[in-house]
């Protein structure tokens, strides 16, 4: 199975800001749709909780400590493992998309194949940041310029 995180990063790597995003709309919600549409959708209870719906199309797997959590429409996972292992039940291909706790466990355990990142041109204030990535293991195989952002596609280098 593929993981794929998709992400929008400021310049200054933040990702968010009381719990939303800390910009205007980019435009990139429309590749976003694109993307992972069919595909299953890993994320953080907070990040479901800031989207506050399932997203139609994509089965989302809710990572929580909570046993008792739950949402109408969604399953949930106690770790990033059990997570990932129910997506590949369900596809070829899933997609990480938030917060940074969830990006932060998916790098350090070392199961992303893909980076699909939209590189805003902002520098914002933030209380959330993407996680360390050591870039020299990461090579682009695709960019989209646009209007205060691009959507640069990276895949891991194979040794």
């Amino acid at each position: 199975m593929t993981v794929t995180v998709v992400v929008a990063i400021g310049r200054n790597g933040v990702i968010g800001k009381d719990g939303d995003l800390p910009w205007p709309p980019t435009g990139d919600l429309a590749q976003f749709k694109a993307l992972t549409m069919g595909h299953p959708l890993v994320m953080g209870r907070a990040t479901y909780e800031s989207i506050g719906r399932p997203l139609p199309g994509r089965t989302s797997i809710v990572l929580t400590r909570d046993p008792s959590w739950s949402a109408e429409g969604v399953e949930t996972a106690g770790d990033l493992r059990s997570a990932l292992a129910r997506a590949a039940e369900l596809d070829d291909e899933a997609f990480v998309i938030g917060g940074a706790q969830v990006y932060a466990a998916a790098i350090e355990a070392d199961v992303v194949d893909r980076l699909v990142v939209t590189r805003v041109h902002l520098a914002p204030d933030g209380d959330a940041w993407f996680p360390e990535v050591d870039w020299s293991r990461w090579y682009e195989t695709g960019r989209e310029a646009h209007d205060g952002y691009d959507i640069v596609t990276y895949d891991r280098a194979r040794p």
